[in-house]
């Protein structure tokens, strides 16, 4: 083995144990049952990988926060678990095919998410990233942004307030994740958006996002944060002035 090949491999357990260490600061205590359960069950189906994503994983969880997981590998039973937990699952062909596609989710994770364990696919892919410099394809978040901003104006309109707000702040997160993607700023977290929004002088998307994750927006307010995200998506793109790519903390 080579002297850079067994750094490489020291680099790599580091952040393994780091990302242990992270996720008992992080995962909340009356959930850590929870992921220690996902876990073994997540070993014993063969996957390959998995990795805590979203908020969590960020140390940013809100009150609407879930337990997100991204699996690589077969489907694992969860019936019998905890509401909280949302689990993407995908096999290692297709995570590779959308890391080529340009998909920023699974990108998203590669970057930033916390290693529960891996056989090596993770790895692989994140030397992929640097290699290739691969970078998300923004014209697929802002073809999800149309779309969900649509429903997401349907659902004002059906007066369920309930509704519209979770579909509105869906609508945002993508709206979101599109402009700072076409910045060449990486999203990251669902309640670290808004300030990365602000940072791109982004003021009224960014106040409407933060809106529906900490308050309950009332129906025309939701109105008017869906008619500032059409009018983004629907005009030629003008970067704001990007400060480059994020890194993975």
């Amino acid at each position: 083995m080579t002297l850079s090949a067994a750094a490489s491999n020291l680099i790599w357990e580091m952040r393994i144990k780091k990302d242990e260490r992270h996720m008992r600061d992080v995962i909340p205590r009356e959930l850590y049952a929870l992921h220690e359960l996902l876990t073994i069950r997540a070993r014993a189906s063969g996957a390959e990988a998995l990795m805590l994503t979203g908020s969590t994983a960020r140390g940013t969880r809100t009150p609407i926060s879930d337990l997100d997981y991204h699996l690589i590998g077969p489907p694992i039973s969860k019936d019998d678990l905890s509401h909280e937990l949302d689990l993407h699952v995908v096999s290692p062909d297709q995570l590779r095919i959308r890391l080529r596609n340009g998909d920023d989710f699974t990108q998203w994770s590669l970057r930033f998410a916390c290693v529960v364990f891996d056989t090596g696919i993770i790895r692989e892919s994140i030397q992929l990233i640097a290699e290739q410099q691969l970078w998300p394809d923004p014209q697929l978040k802002r073809d999800q942004a149309r779309r969900s901003l649509k429903i997401a104006r349907a659902m004002v309109a059906s007066g369920d307030l309930d509704a519209a707000v979770e579909q509105v702040r869906t609508a945002l997160t993508l709206t979101a994740r599109w402009c700072l993607l076409e910045n060449r700023e990486f999203p990251l977290s669902r309640a670290e958006l808004p300030g990365q929004l602000r940072d791109l002088k982004y003021s009224e998307l960014a106040d409407g996002l933060a809106s529906t994750i900490h308050r309950q927006p009332q129906l025309d307010a939701l109105a008017r944060y869906v008619d500032t995200a059409e009018a983004l998506v629907d005009k030629p793109f003008a970067a704001t002035g990007a400060h480059g790519h994020s890194r993975a903390a």
